[in-house]
């Protein structure tokens, strides 16, 4: 059973401490419980978990204040802790949050990483000072148990930045950012596969604006500083390029590695016209424990253009990138992409609207010389993506109508050189349409439904798809209690050719069911349940067969 508590910041007109408007307070106060059981298949969730969430904030002469929390049953050894809990304050220009710290001081220094720690923010004018620090990271232990997922070391992080200017204008701000893993890690299984690591980054960022804000340059560099096993050999200063004051920061050793990452781009912005000019490179093996795993040894340039006419009834978004990989060029193969795409969005008339949308993407990937054999030949691949989307709005009297119409089309072609043994080209289409119509009563009754189709043919393979679902809506007791239900079904036809010339046919049908409540008891006070099924069964050939059941009850009060 799943349970959540939420407090929520509302507004306090009717607040803890009415009757002035120096003092405020206000905050919302939820629970949800959820079941889940499932045949056929493995669990996808627990069968049980409770989460609580809440938050309440109030201002005090000046003085704004909040409490966030978040608890989760469903938690374990296997992975970091879901639980969170944060307290901030901030007064004119001073800002401290105590807790669960989500910050982001650049784009690949500290950028998404949690702190369970404090937090500081001064902004006085337009200088900038930001300090963030404490654990990133909970010790777990190794484990031989079925569905371990992997160990980590407890972790602490600390970061600053501090900067001058206008977010929305000119500035310059430098920001670090630096982790440490602890030694520290019981290995009494044997099966510790992982090293304690290191990592400090500084990042300079910058943005200037011209001509009152209509050109715009911007730029950040990562350098990163990355130990990957912090046991290895210690390296003194006298014998790498650094400035020996880094000794009382960060000790390199012959697991260290220096790499940078970082972007640049220019735009334009006119009354009817924007233009942005981008390049973002990252080196090859740049890591950085603010972010947590991300691409590495690519570079790419983009160009978008974005014009807007007919009193922004025509919008027209089109863009652009070339990239590539292997960067030094030690890799036995490199890879160039191009990316292009265009969307049309138009407003024809009050009820009608239209957009569409195109994607080229090409893919080229070439053996360095001497490496076919390793390898093989050159691969290319190109890809066509249209989609087109009507939609149409009536209103009549009381009664709403809207219809939306979809239509897609899809194919990917791809080609091998060289002589690979077993590899052939290979080609892919699909046509995709959908319909949707949705209806609005005055006495409170919404109906919709929707039907969808796919067809897909490669190499080898034929797949059809198409599914209905029928839905609605009632509005009960002047809108306070609201019930809706929804019912699908959905049937999957799939082909597959042999090597030997036979061919084995596999139909599925898929029905899918929910309903649910929701019901106002008070002004602040509201309740929900919801009930989900969904039964896959095998009509011919070899299928999986499933059926899954999910509820859930929520509660919320707000104050």
């Amino acid at each position: 059973m799943l349970a959540a508590v939420s407090f929520n910041a509302a507004s306090a007109q009717n607040g803890l401490f009415s009757g002035t408007d120096r003092i405020s307070a206000g905050g919302s106060i939820g629970l949800t419980a959820s079941a889940y059981a499932v045949d056929g298949i493995e669990n996808r969730r627990p069968p049980g978990m409770i989460q609580s969430t809440a938050n309440l904030n109030f201002s005090l002469f000046g003085l704004s204040s909040g409490l966030n929390m978040f608890y989760s049953t469903d938690d374990s050894g296997f992975r970091q802790n879901m639980n969170a809990f944060r307290y901030n304050a901030s007064w004119k220009w001073v800002t401290v949050q105590v807790g669960d710290i989500n910050s982001r001081f650049s784009q690949y220094g500290l950028n998404g990483a949690t702190v369970r720690g404090g937090y500081v923010k001064l902004n006085p004018g337009k200088f900038l000072f930001e300090a963030v620090g404490g654990r990133s990271q909970r010790a777990v232990k190794p484990s031989v148990e079925t569905g371990f997922r992997e160990p980590s070391f407890e972790q602490w992080a600390y970061g600053t930045k501090i900067g001058y200017g206008s977010g929305s204008g000119s500035y310059f701000h430098l920001s670090t950012f630096y982790a440490i893993d602890s030694r520290d890690l019981d290995d009494t299984n044997g099966v510790l596969e992982i090293n304690p690591q290191e990592n400090l980054t500084v990042t300079p960022d910058f943005q200037v604006q011209f001509f009152d804000g209509r050109f715009t340059l911007a730029s950040q560099v990562t350098t990163s500083i990355f130990t990957r096993d912090i046991n290895s050999e210690y390296i003194p200063y006298n014998e790498i390029p650094l400035p020996s004051f880094f000794e009382n920061i960060f000790k390199p050793r012959s697991s260290s590695r220096i790499n940078f990452a970082g972007l640049a781009d220019a735009t334009l912005t006119l009354d009817m016209f924007n233009m942005t000019l981008g390049y973002e490179r990252v080196q090859p093996g740049f890591e950085s424990l603010g972010r947590g795993r991300s691409r590495d040894d690519f570079e790419k340039v983009s160009v978008n253009p974005v014009v807007r006419l007919l009193g922004n009834r025509l919008n027209i978004n089109s863009s652009f990138s070339y990239g590539r990989d292997n960067l030094l060029g030690n890799r036995l193969q490199t890879q160039n992409n191009i990316n292009a795409g265009t969307s049309i969005q138009m407003q024809v008339t009050d009820r009608f609207t239209l957009s569409t949308t195109y994607n080229l993407l090409l893919i080229d990937v070439n053996p360095a010389s001497g490496s076919e054999d390793i390898i093989g030949g050159s691969q290319t691949q190109s890809s066509h993506n249209v989609l087109l989307q009507p939609g149409y709005s009536i209103l009549s009297g009381s009664y709403s109508h809207n219809i939306t119409l979809n239509a897609g089309y899809l194919s990917i072609d791809s080609q091998f050189g060289g002589n690979q043994q077993g590899v052939s080209d290979f080609s892919s289409y699909s046509l995709t349409g959908g319909l949707n119509y949705s209806v609005s009563l005055p006495n409170g009754l919404t109906l919709t439904s929707s039907g969808n189709y796919l067809t897909n043919s490669s190499d080898g393979l034929e797949i059809d798809n198409f599914g209905v679902n029928l839905g609605s809506s009632y509005s009960l007791f002047s809108r306070s209690l609201t019930l809706s239900a929804n019912a699908g079904i959905n049937f999957n036809n799939t082909q597959r050719e042999l090597p030997a010339g036979d061919s084995v046919t596999a139909k599925l049908q898929q029905i899918t069911g929910s309903l649910n409540a929701q019901y106002r008891l008070t002004a602040r006070d509201s309740f929900s349940l919801r009930l989900r099924t969904r039964t896959n069964r095998s009509t011919s050939g070899a299928g999986r067969e499933f059926s899954e059941l999910e509820g859930s009850f929520q509660y919320q009060r707000s104050f």
